[in-house]
């Protein structure tokens, strides 16, 4: 057996990159999954998607037209750590929807858009 090209404890950069890498497109696919699940009205609902790093973010916000923060929140994370991402809605009536309280999403949204992610990324 040849010998290390590199010290092993130089890996732990390349495994945070790569880690950062996962953890990022994880986000990502579950925010593409939820803005195509989400059912549509006034875009209120999808528009209250919050993303936040460490803990939950119990603000309500109502982004009319679009997901573009809780995109942008994504760009928060750093490669040098990994904080537990949380993505969440607080609107008042999610978790009717989440029930399957709606036509367009009858079995809900964010579990759905979860699990999609999870089929992608196993």
């Amino acid at each position: 057996m040849s010998g290390w090209d590199r010290a092993p404890f130089l890996f732990a950069d390349d495994i945070m990159t790569d880690a950062h890498k996962l953890q990022r497109g994880m986000a990502i696919t579950v925010l593409n999954n939820i803005q195509l699940l989400a059912p549509v009205d006034t875009g209120a609902y999808r528009g209250s998607t919050v993303v936040s790093f460490g803990s939950p973010d119990y603000r309500y916000t109502e982004n009319i037209g679009g997901m573009s923060i809780a995109f942008s929140a994504i760009n928060g994370l750093t490669p040098d750590a990994l904080p537990t991402v949380f993505i969440q809605t607080n609107s008042q009536y999610a978790i009717y929807l989440e029930a399957g309280s709606s036509r367009q999403a009858p079995q809900g949204v964010y579990g759905l858009a979860f699990d999609a992610m999870v089929a992608a990324y196993t």
